[in-house]
């Protein structure tokens, strides 16, 4: 399967109107269950399901809902990383300010041994396949929950940084019925909502790749933004990874914002792009489509 390669890598929709900051404050909740995850540890040899964890910053309740909501997916090249990433949390809690719910969400990582179909034999490579498993149940855990959160369950966005970025690329491409489980001998947990039809309605690709996932590709695909350094050479070589997402694009007609940043490295988080910060490109493009 062409998608194992991808993860090799990894070791290294309606229109809303934009709306402005507000001087309210903003709310903020922890350690929310938003599904369950198969794991295993040095005191178990079979894989059990535990609870799968996010962090919601929601609007001011000045701003009226619904909100479009941003799924967020951090970095770390599947073996370390918090859905408490300091610049995670930043560009999250502008995103707030400006009207969006967003939902940092924890995945499991190497040291949980997650479980994957046979064909991904490298432990890496299950992490990368369960990051992907994982941040799909956080797209239809809000889907499904919508009223719950007071969002638009069609103005849904995935937002990955790095290794975050290849899981919301695998996790927003796929159709809803792909990459639900870990394996056949895993069935997908009810808590996971799997009758769920949740599809993303734009994707923020921070520093990733999808070199090596081109079943996934489709005119269904929706718009994407990726951001990449010249200089990076984590993810791919160099711009390559988004030149190549950029010349998918086209090929299936799916909107595209490509920022290259000829000489930023991994990680350009404080870069300018044209003038203006990461952040309110990130605001600028989920404004536009959604």
């Amino acid at each position: 399967m062409k998608l194992i390669a991808l993860f090799m890598i990894a070791l290294l929709l309606t229109t809303g109107c934009a709306r402005g900051p507000s001087d309210g404050e903003l709310r903020i909740t922890r350690d929310v269950v938003y599904g369950m995850g198969y794991v295993a540890d040095d005191t178990r040899a079979t894989p059990v399901p535990q609870p799968l964890l996010m962090d919601i910053i929601a609007p001011p309740e000045t701003l009226p809902p619904p909100y479009p909501a941003a799924i967020m997916v951090h970095g770390g090249g599947f073996e370390r990383g918090a859905r408490t990433d300091p610049q995670q949390t930043q560009l999250a809690m502008h995103l707030a300010e400006h009207g969006y719910v967003c939902f940092l969400i924890a995945y499991r990582l190497l040291r949980d041994n997650p479980p994957a179909p046979p064909s991904y034999a490298d432990p890496l490579i299950r992490s990368a396949h369960a990051a992907v498993v994982d941040t799909k149940t956080a797209l239809r855990h809000v889907y499904a929950n919508a009223d719950k959160y007071a969002v638009d369950r069609h103005r849904i966005a995935l937002i990955g940084a790095s290794a975050g970025a290849i899981a919301a690329l695998g996790a927003g491409l796929s159709a809803p019925n792909q990459l639900q489980a870990d394996g056949p001998d895993y069935p997908v947990p009810p808590e996971n909502f799997p009758e769920a039809e949740a599809r993303a309605a734009a994707i923020v690709n921070l520093w990733g790749t999808a070199d090596f996932f081109p079943e996934l590709w489709s005119e269904d695909a929706p718009p994407i933004m990726t951001v990449h350094g010249g200089r990076d050479f984590t993810a791919g070589l160099s711009l390559l990874p988004a030149e190549n997402i950029d010349d998918m694009c086209r090929k299936h007609d799916i909107p595209h914002r490509y920022y290259p940043l000829p000489e930023a490295g991994h990680g350009a988080w404080d870069e300018l792009i044209d003038g203006m910060t990461l952040r309110t490109r990130v605001l600028e493009f989920l404004n536009e489509y959604l």
